[in-house]
């Protein structure tokens, strides 16, 4: 019986072309030749087209049903590869370990590279208690394709148990990289390995490299991690291993220790951040030169209807300056601020300010108070009117340990809301805050947590 396709082109080819197909042998004259009617020719033309349209639909619906309902598709092809894997891998999970073998066989046979396939029998080898032979099936596995998931999971697990701790961060680094989605379920292995001491210095040699999963991880490691002296010593093994801490995660690790009130370790990073720098003064950029340079310390400038918060030359000598313009609108105007890490003692904050024709119940007005409690230490005079470029001063005292750090915050002195209207423009430069005298007798405030939450 001839095969569908040859019976098509028997069918199909037309009796009047023999002359263009010299390579042919002719029939003797007068010998008897087949044809077909031209009714039949096309009837068995319709009947394989059918065929061929059939199969083709029954396959692709196959396919098309292999992933969402393997069973039915194996109804309509029983050699559907993908249908066969998903069969095998619900096998597996049922503990019907000799089913999902013969299934992953038979995808084996007609792709011999299926990784997938590789690794439900490596499943079922280690579910028999055969180790070595489930090994060197997921490393096949891994190797035909180095997608999937649940192989690179199974070898860096594998990996861990056997204290190889570079083959487990090779895993894990490849499925973040090509895989981020997985991050949620990658995040509880690598934070173990993070806050372990032998851990982070292998984790470290990674970190240093600067893959694009880091600042994420650490991100969420340094907001979730119990410890902040644990995030402190995986930062300090990413720098011995050759790599640098970049601001955007010391700026996630200040948020962390401002949170906790840690001033001493908030402290000590700030400090640490600004090595190399000329700038130890207490009040960061109070000339409003380079606002966005060290955002982990310097002035939050945040917008507000009704006004424009701007960094502007002076219109005479070439000189940045904070101003202020208001539009003759009710503000509840406290849009300029910093955060200061004063120790116990007595200070002076100084500036220089000009106005024009700011006009306001109560003017503005520099405070300071603690950032926890919002303790006022201090304010300045109340700046309102039209004054050419002129000097001004506070003292203000830090007595208590409680007092671990202090908001410094620009404000509109308004008692009531018919007191936030305002208008005019106001100009601020130099400020500056200076140690007067130490207090030597107050105690470092959060000392006694320093062994259990240190920098």
């Amino acid at each position: 019986m001839l095969a569908p396709c040859a019976l098509l082109l028997l069918v199909a080819t037309p009796r009047g072309h023999e002359q263009h197909r010299p390579l042919l042998r002719r029939a003797p004259v007068g010998a008897a030749t087949m044809t077909l009617p031209s009714a039949l020719r096309k009837t068995l033309l319709w009947v394989l087209a059918l065929t061929l349209l059939w199969l083709v639909l029954i396959r692709g619906y196959a396919d098309y049903l292999a992933r969402p309902l393997p069973a039915r598709a194996l109804l309509l092809n029983a050699q559907q590869p993908e249908a066969l894997i998903k069969t095998a891998e619900a096998a597996l999970i049922a503990r019907q370990m000799d089913e999902a073998e013969r299934l992953a066989q038979l995808v084996l046979r007609k792709q011999p590279l299926e990784g997938r396939a590789l690794r439900i029998l490596a499943a079922v080898a280690e579910a028999r208690g055969n180790r070595p032979r489930a090994l060197l099936l997921m490393h096949a596995a891994a190797a035909a394709s180095p997608r999937d998931t649940l192989a690179q999971f199974w070898l860096a697990l594998n990996a861990l148990a056997d204290r190889d701790l570079n083959a487990a961060l090779q895993r894990l680094d490849r499925l973040l990289r090509f895989q981020p989605e997985l991050a949620d379920d990658v995040f509880p292995i690598l934070a173990t390995i993070a806050l372990n001491p032998v851990g982070s210095r292998a984790l470290a040699k990674w970190l240093a490299v600067d893959p694009n999963w880091r600042f994420d991880f650490l991100r969420r490691l340094i907001i979730e991690s119990p410890s902040s002296s644990d995030i402190n010593r995986l930062l300090r093994a990413i720098v011995l291993a050759g790599g640098v801490v970049h601001e955007a995660e010391l700026e996630v690790l200040a948020a962390r220790l401002l949170r906790t009130r840690n001033w001493p370790a908030l402290r000590k990073l700030v400090t640490s951040a600004s090595v190399g720098s000329e700038d130890t003064a207490l009040l960061y950029d109070g000339a409003f030169d380079e606002v966005l340079r060290n955002r982990l310390r310097g002035w939050v400038i945040a917008r507000v209807a009704g006004a424009d918060v701007l960094i502007s030359k002076e219109p005479v000598a070439d000189n940045n300056s904070l101003r202020l313009l208001f539009y003759d609108r009710r503000v509840a105007f406290k849009h300029v601020s910093q955060i200061l890490l004063l120790t116990p003692g007595h200070y002076r904050l100084s500036g220089r300010a000009r106005l024009i024709d700011l006009r306001a119940a109560q003017g503005l007005t520099w405070t300071l108070s603690c950032a926890e409690s919002e303790v006022l230490l201090g304010k300045t005079e109340r700046f309102v009117g039209t004054s050419d470029w002129r000097y001004f001063e506070v003292g203000f005292s830090v007595l208590s340990a409680d007092c671990g750090a202090q908001q410094l915050r620009l404000v509109l002195d308004a008692r009531i809301a018919a007191e936030q209207q305002v208008s005019g423009e106001a100009w601020f430069d130099d400020l500056a805050v200076e140690l007067q005298a130490p207090i030597e007798s107050v105690p470092e405030a959060g000392n006694a947590q320093q062994g259990a939450d240190s920098a």
